[in-house]
Parts: structure tokens; C-alpha cells; sequence
């Protein structure tokens, strides 16, 4: 009999397309249980106006163009939705905008130990998302990445808290959604979490380096090297004669000569300086000690702590695992009773709105999910699809539930969720910059994780720069440096030789100018020479000088904005005054145009204080998820009187384009609200539209356009 309730129940809620995939409707009959349990009724089915601009929003992150609009409400495959979801799932949109959620969590910042870190980091994490890697594995290799910035950008992982139990703090609370950072000086007030449990949390990954070593490299070896494992294996007396041996084999060797050495260090100052933050070591037994003023009596302040587990099974290693391996073996395997729930809880909440479980990284013991029996297959789910975030969303989008209207009723504090549709929520600051980006300069989600050809030119120089050091030796370079000196001290003899020529020739006046010219670009040719020398020998010309020129990011900046269209037919049918105020107009919007006319997760991260995403709350990156959807007043000071609207009605957007294009009054209505809105106007916005348009004539459609942009229809995710 329950069973035959449910299921009138959940037909009788049921929209008029079934949820395209089983566990799809697996979810809607959970939900439906629950409301059936509350005595709520489900949201009422969305229309396609609205399905198709939420799930451009949710998906890739941006409104979707007029083309796209209108292509999809007029198309009449019954599957159209789902064949949108799976569009949009594949397409580069996607990956910027799950970038800009990741950076908001991993705090991606490019301000953090040097930029050539951090854009190699993002750059890592992009083609990540874009390859659909399984989520496990993305934060295995975040946890076990070892190296250079060249072998892989994660490295920007470990680099972002040079502070490694801070690091450990945010690690724990992104991937086991658990906020255990009070442990760190004290028993935590209110979880079961004690000081000695953060340490032996933290003693898994106190071993990996982070400062980087580009000056090690230089250090000259003073002391043998020691077999440790030979040593162990031998008495007493074989012990001594082994180091008698290699101390007479030390001694043998050829001194540095320091000078030399320094010489070196010079020569490669410039080049070496960028290489602190560009790589990391793991060093297997490092473990942290508790602090002084350790207060409690299972153990000492002082004492070196081992890796403990928090929770679950122990994180031993296995089979010539390092304690990292271990570590990032436990931390990501099904059995972690919080790895599973906490990601399948992040998307969930990215889909609908909230978390089952919200705050979704305070979980503790006494945690329990609005809808226990959801939350359980939700992680099930999650292991099912293999931690493929895309698999995983494409369930979520599919459902009836996500495809009715949004709730518009707040959440009181201390009740619940229901989830009889997803909640209405403001668009992000990257949605809003990113819609706007749509409305400027049409699709460019092309543009999206292009390569960085710049970065990794530079980043493989700098590999082969490091990889040549290491071959020649200390001794080998100093070597060089000996050379360079004798050849430095030939050309400065050549050049006084010359200029003695060309002095005695000019007195004379038997120097032409064609010899005078020959003489002076060889000379120039000896003196760089001179001064480059010991980076030629090494790496050759090129090299040696795309190294001296080093990484400034602002180089690829303009590379990465598409060219701003101008439809010239426009230019042929004006006046003279009216072509003369177009140019004008032309030259006061250009540069905001080009200001946005690339997508957030392709500008520094984050913007500068100031800087519209700021303004809309984009997060500054010091705190996980420190986004806010806020309104305030700068923000509608913004949208009035900055110089957003001057983009978006500039004659060069392409949404002024498409206004050029269309008929009279009524058709650029029609266009300016699918643009913006994804539909029509209604009967009612039509009546009042009509009085805007007797009354203000031709600059209604501006004034409308301000309206709408300013408006909660268009902020907002519906």
C-alpha cells in the first residue's frame, strides 16, 4: 500500500517528460518521498524559456546568445534537453566555469609565490576539467605531485600555504569537509578533534619542500657522497675504512675556485631568480614536533608526532608507498566515510542551490543530511560514475526536480530544505561578468584554456636550463666560467685593437662608411659576447636569451581577447554627422569593449580591488569559498553609471549588431529581451514598452536596455 502511494504521488507530480536517465528518476522518487513525508507539493514544471537560460548559467556559466535562444525553443525533439545538457557538458563553457568554482574553493590566486606558479597551477587545473578526470584522481595528484612547474602545474597546490599546517587546515576542510583549523593550538571547543590529532593528520604531509632550490643548485659539495644503506651493513672496521677511502677520494678532487663560483652566480642571477617557487621535494621522515606550550598529558611539548588518521581505516603505507602516497591513497578511497559525501554534497549544491548538508565542509559526527536516504545514494552515485563530475552533473540536470521552477521562498535558519525545485539565487560575479562578455562580444567560449605558448616555452627552457646544470656539475661550470673569462679578456684586447684602427683610418680619413658600419656591429657582436658567454655555452643563443627576457604575463594578456567585429556596412549607409558621432562613439567604448570581452576564468585571479568582479563579489581568494552574492550599492552604481552599459550599447557589441539588424520598435523589443532574458515580453511588457517607446522615441530601446540589465530578471538564476 506505501508502495502504491508513492507512486500515485509521484505521478501526480511528475512534468510532462520523464527524467531522461534511471538514476535521474532514482532521485525524483527520493525527493518525492520526502515531500510526501513534509506534505509539500512540487514546483510546477520550468518552461523551455527558462530551462534553456539555467542551464547555460549552471553549465558553462554565461546567458546564452540570441542564436542559441532561439534555436533551442524552436526546436521540437522531445530529447532537446538532454541533448543541451550533453552539449554544454562537452563544451569549453563548462570548463571555465567549473574553473571559477574551483578557484573559489582551492583559493587559486596569482599573486602567491610568483606568477609562473600560479598560472602553470591554472592552467593544470583547467585541462583537468576539461579532460573530465576523475575527481579522485585529480586530488591524488594534487597531493602527490612532486618537481618543477614544468612537470606539472599542481605543484601550485602545495605552493599556495608555505605554512604546511595551515595547509593541512584548508586541505582537510576542501576534501573531507571537515574544520578542524582550532585543533591547530588547541582541543577543539567543539568537535571531538584534539591537538594531537592535527598533528598526526599533519605529520602525513610535513615533508614536502616547498621553498624550491634554484640556488642549491650552485652550492659546491664539500662533503662525499654516503651510501647510508652500505654503511648500516658494514661492521665497525669496514665502516672506517670505507670513509678513510672516500676522504682520500675527496681530497684528490680539484678545488673550486671560489671566485670562479661567484662568477657563475652572476652570470646566472637573473635566470635563477624566478626558480624559488617553481618546484617541490617530498623528503620522506619529516615530521612535525608539537609546539612549546603543548598543554596536554598524552605527550610532550617537543616531541615528534607520527602519522595518524583522523577517522576510518589507517593510512599505512603499502608496497614502497611514501607516507604521502598513503595519505592521498586514504584520503581518496570509497571506504573514507567523507571524501564521497563531500564532493557528491558540493555538486548537488551546485546544481539546486544548498547542500544536502550544509555548511557543506562542517561536517561532523552528529552530521545529518536533510534527506539521509538521498544523500547515501547520492554518494553511492558518486562511486558508480567513478568521481566523473560530468557524469555525475548530467544526473543531477536530467532530473524532473532541477527542471521545475525555482523555489523563491528563503530558507529560515534552523529548518530545512526540501528541494521541490532548485533555489532562485543571484549569479555569480564570473555569471554576471561572463553574460555580459555574451552580450559584447557574442560566444567565445573558443577561447577558453587556449594553450599558453609563452608559459611553457619559457617553463621547458627553464627545464633543459636546470637539466644542463645538473649534467655539467659545479665543477664543469666553473670550468666554463674560466673559459669565458680568458675569451672575455681576448675580445676586450680585439676591441682595443679595433678602435686603434678606427681611429688611426678616421685621422687619415680613409674610413668609409660601409667599413666604419662592419666595424661597429662586430664590435657590438664581442661585447654581448663578453657578457653572455657562459649562458651560451650552456644552453645556446636562443635559450640563453629567451631566458635573460624571462616570463611577463602581460605578454599573452592581448592574445587571449578576440578582435572586437565592426560591421563596416554600417560605415556606407551613415551621413557624415552621423558616421562622425559613430567614430566618436566608437573611440569612447572601444576600450571598454576590449576590457570585456574575455571571460573571467581567462583574467588574473582574482581581479584587482576595484575591478568589476570584485564589485559583484568575487571572492579574493583568502577563504575557501569566499564568494558573495550580496547586493550593495556600488554594485548598482555599477550597472548605471559605469562603463559596463557603454560596452554592452556600444556600436561595436554584438548585441547592438543584432538591434541594427532587426525591424522596428516591437522586433528590437523582442530581440533586446531574448538576449537578455532568454523570451518574449509579455502582453503586459508590451503595454507598458509601448508607452516608452511614444514617449522616448528612439532612445527607448537604450532605456530599456538599462532596465533590464539592471533588473532582478536579469541578475538573477530563475
Amino acid at each position: 500500500m506505501k508502495t502504491l502511494t508513492l507512486l500515485l504521488f509521484a505521478a501526480a507530480t511528475a512534468t510532462l517528460h520523464a527524467a531522461a536517465l534511471p538514476e535521474s528518476a532514482k532521485i525524483d522518487q527520493l525527493l518525492a518521498a520526502d515531500w510526501q513525508k513534509h506534505n509539500l507539493q512540487a514546483n510546477p514544471a520550468a518552461p523551455d524559456e527558462v530551462i534553456v537560460r539555467r542551464l547555460y548559467l549552471d553549465i558553462a556559466g554565461r546567458i546564452p546568445t540570441v542564436e542559441e535562444t532561439e534555436q533551442f525553443l524552436r526546436s521540437n525533439d522531445p530529447q532537446k534537453r538532454a541533448k543541451l545538457i550533453d552539449q554544454l557538458l562537452a563544451g569549453d563553457g563548462f570548463t571555465s566555469h567549473m574553473f571559477n568554482y574551483w578557484a573559489d574553493v582551492l583559493r587559486l590566486t596569482d599573486n602567491v609565490k610568483g606568477r609562473l606558479t600560479a598560472e602553470a597551477y591554472e592552467e593544470w587545473m583547467k585541462k583537468q576539467l576539461k579532460a573530465n578526470t576523475p575527481y579522485d584522481q585529480i586530488v591524488r595528484n594534487l597531493l602527490t605531485t612532486e618537481g618543477g612547474a614544468w612537470d606539472s602545474g599542481a605543484i601550485g597546490f602545495w605552493m599556495r600555504d608555505e605554512n604546511k599546517l595551515d595547509h593541512l587546515a584548508y586541505t582537510v576542510q576542501v576534501f573531507l569537509g571537515t574544520s578542524i583549523v582550532c585543533a591547530q593550538c588547541h582541543n577543539h571547543p567543539f568537535d571531538k578533534w584534539t591537538q594531537m590529532d592535527y598533528y598526526g593528520m599533519a605529520a602525513f604531509t610535513y615533508g614536502m619542500n616547498t621553498r624550491g632550490g634554484g640556488q642549491d643548485i650552485l652550492k659546491s659539495k664539500r662533503k662525499p657522497d654516503i651510501d647510508k644503506a652500505t654503511l648500516q651493513a658494514m661492521s665497525d672496521k669496514e665502516r672506517r675504512e670505507y670513509m678513510k677511502k672516500l676522504r682520500s677520494e675527496q681530497e684528490k678532487k680539484p678545488q673550486i675556485d671560489r671566485e670562479q663560483l661567484a662568477q657563475v652566480r652572476q652570470a646566472m642571477g637573473d635566470v635563477m631568480k624566478p626558480l624559488r617557487y617553481t618546484d617541490i621535494n617530498w623528503q620522506e621522515g619529516k615530521k612535525p614536533t608539537l609546539p612549546h606550550d603543548y598543554k596536554y598529558t598524552d605527550a610532550k611539548a617537543g616531541q615528534q608526532v607520527q602519522p595518524k588518521a583522523m577517522f576510518g581505516h589507517e593510512a599505512s603505507p603499502m608496497g614502497g608507498e611514501t607516507t604521502l602516497t598513503a595519505f592521498a591513497r586514504w584520503m581518496t578511497s570509497p571506504d573514507n566515510p567523507r571524501f564521497t559525501t563531500v564532493i557528491a554534497n558540493r555538486m548537488w549544491k551546485k546544481a539546486f542551490g544548498l547542500g544536502l548538508i550544509e555548511p557543506v565542509d562542517e561536517i561532523t559526527d552528529s552530521t545529518v543530511a536533510s534527506n539521509p536516504a538521498l544523500m547515501d545514494y547520492l554518494t553511492q552515485l558518486m562511486i558508480e560514475k567513478k568521481y566523473s563530475l560530468k557524469s555525475f552533473l548530467r544526473v543531477l540536470y536530467n532530473t524532473d526536480t532541477y527542471q521545475r521552477m525555482a523555489t523563491t521562498q528563503e530558507v529560515a535558519l534552523g529548518e530545512t530544505s526540501r528541494f521541490t525545485g532548485p533555489t532562485l539565487r543571484r549569479m555569480s560575479a564570473e555569471q554576471i561578468w561572463d553574460s555580459l562578455v555574451t552580450l559584447t562580444a557574442g560566444n567565445i567560449d573558443s577561447s577558453v584554456d587556449a594553450d599558453n605558448e609563452r608559459l611553457h616555452q619559457y617553463l621547458d627552457d627553464l627545464a633543459f636550463f636546470l637539466n644542463t646544470i645538473e649534467k655539467t656539475g659545479v665543477e664543469g661550470l666553473v670550468g666554463i666560467a674560466k673559459e669565458a673569462t680568458a675569451k672575455q679578456e681576448d675580445n676586450q684586447k680585439k676591441l682595443a685593437e679595433m678602435r686603434e684602427v678606427m681611429l688611426a683610418k678616421q685621422k687619415a680619413g680613409q674610413a668609409g662608411i660601409a667599413e666604419s658600419k662592419e666595424l661597429a656591429q662586430e664590435a657590438n657582436k664581442l661585447r654581448r659576447e663578453a657578457g653572455n658567454d657562459i649562458l651560451v655555452a650552456l644552453l645556446g643563443e636562443e635559450r640563453a636569451t629567451e631566458l635573460r627576457r624571462g616570463y611577463n604575463a602581460k605578454q599573452t594578456d592581448a592574445k587571449k581577447r578576440p578582435a572586437a567585429q565592426i560591421d563596416r556596412s554600417k560605415l556606407a549607409n551613415m551621413t557624415k554627422e552621423e558616421r562622425k558621432e559613430f567614430i566618436k562613439n566608437l573611440q569612447k567604448g572601444a576600450q571598454n569593449v576590449v576590457g570585456i570581452s574575455t571571460r573571467a576564468s581567462e583574467l588574473p585571479s582574482p581581479a584587482k580591488a576595484g575591478h568589476m568582479l570584485r564589485t559583484f563579489g568575487q571572492s579574493d581568494r583568502e577563504v575557501i569559498e569566499n564568494a558573495s552574492a550580496d547586493a550593495s550599492v556600488p554594485q548598482a552604481l555599477t550597472l548605471l553609471n559605469g562603463p559596463i552599459v557603454q560596452a554592452v550599447t556600444s556600436p561595436m557589441s554584438n548585441l547592438t549588431t543584432h538591434l541594427d539588424k532587426a525591424g522596428g520598435p516591437d522586433q528590437k523589443l523582442d530581440l533586446l529581451y531574448t538576449a537578455l532574458l532568454s523570451r518574449k515580453p509579455t502582453n503586459n511588457e508590451r503595454g507598458i514598452l509601448s508607452g516608452v517607446i511614444h514617449e522616448r522615441g528612439p532612445k527607448a530601446i537604450e532605456d530599456v536596455t538599462h532596465a533590464l540589465l539592471t533588473g532582478s530578471q536579469f541578475l538573477f538564476i530563475q
